[in-house]
């Protein structure tokens, strides 16, 4: 005999009555559902929030830079001719243009209208949750394409900006235990950017303290000053530790004399967030984005917890050729349908005021 769904209070009701215990006449029960919804992903863009803003008025955002000709002896003749103090100006630097193409992230929204009438637990309207959650969503994939690739500047289609790695051919660090597996982008920003091959795992290292060390004196030297150490939670943690065991051990002692801080109250500061070298004090942040898996070809571990950036933020800006907007597409049959849209590029307008740490294992 067939089941008529619809009799007996329908399956809700059904199901209620079964899991009954002690009590056959549950049908008044009310569910205990909460009235709220718990999101446990992280929504932080710590490089974004970092860096500046900027306005781009093309698809090819450029800008210039520039750098005084290294310190020189500078004493001349008496009555020296101009053609004479000329010749010896003839190595002085000249302006250099870079430039970064514009990239379009976007999301959808369908919402149907069944779904915007019922009475629904923590959502007062599901067109307005939606958008607000794929709002944020995209700014995840931004800080993405941001730090944990090696995407290159394309004006193909898709355009596709370049990200933080592919500005980095002055200042790096490679920890691989063949350098050959990594070249470094030739044209920084405006070209491919780093390439990998055969990456096994046991070429991957530690963070050390010397390698941010070696960074920040390399950024000084060519007149920045690096503030911040940014990478992936596991290699926070590792460097953390190191830090703190740093001189205590033959394998750490050539990374300092770094002790646990133990304040009035007792409390024991095992992180490291403030890290004082030689050239000025730099702030350790994790970035939890770069502990993701990523599409970085010839990585064995898919780019996870492989980079540490070393930067001053003021060389960095967002330029902004759109702003992120809500495109409402009104109706699709008995849909709601929208779309959000944001177009911009990374500036990074001095190349030597960074650096990178590649070929990191998290450990």
């Amino acid at each position: 005999m067939a089941t008529n769904n619809f009799s007996a209070g329908g399956p809700k009701a059904a199901a209620r009555s079964a899991a009954a215990t002690g009590n056959a006449d549950n049908a008044g029960e009310r569910e205990d559902l909460a009235n709220f919804i718990s999101m446990i992903s992280r929504d932080e863009v710590p490089f974004m929030s970092s860096i500046g803003r900027t306005k781009a008025t093309a698809i090819f955002h450029e800008w210039q830079t520039d750098e005084l000709a290294a310190p020189a002896a500078g004493q001349v003749v008496d009555g020296i001719t101009f053609s004479t103090a000329a010749a010896a100006q003839a190595a002085e630097p000249y302006r250099t243009r870079l430039g970064n193409y514009c990239q379009i992230n976007s999301k959808v929204v369908q919402v149907t209208g069944t779904k915007r009438a019922v009475d629904q637990a923590g959502v007062a309207d599901e067109y307005a949750y939606q958008l607000k959650k794929r709002g944020v969503e995209m700014k995840r994939d931004q800080e993405f394409g941001l730090v944990a690739t090696n995407q290159s500047s394309s004006g193909g289609s898709p355009r596709s900006f370049g990200g933080y790695q592919a500005w980095m051919n002055h200042n790096v660090v490679n920890k691989l235990g063949t350098p050959s597996e990594y070249t470094a982008p030739t044209n920084p920003g405006g070209g491919v950017a780093g390439t990998y091959t055969t990456v096994t795992a046991p070429d991957a290292g530690s963070l050390a303290l010397s390698d941010v060390d070696s960074l920040m004196q390399t950024i000084y030297e060519q007149g920045g000053k690096a503030t911040k150490l940014m990478t992936s939670p596991a290699n926070k943690r590792a460097f953390s530790a190191r830090a703190q065991a740093a001189g205590s051990s033959t394998a750490n002692a050539g990374d300092g004399n770094v002790r646990r801080n133990i304040d009035a109250d007792g409390k024991l500061r095992q992180s490291v967030e403030i890290y004082q070298s030689d050239f000025g004090d730099i702030m350790v942040v994790p970035n939890y984005v770069m502990g993701l898996a990523s599409t970085i070809s010839g990585i064995a571990q898919g780019g996870a917890n492989f980079f540490a950036f070393v930067y001053d933020p003021m060389w960095f800006s967002w330029a902004t050729l759109r702003p992120m907007q809500e495109v409402d597409l009104g109706q699709l049959g008995d849909s709601i349908i929208g779309q959000i849209v944001e177009e911009g590029t990374l500036e990074c307008k001095n190349p030597k005021g960074a650096g990178l740490i590649l070929g990191l294992n998290g450990a």
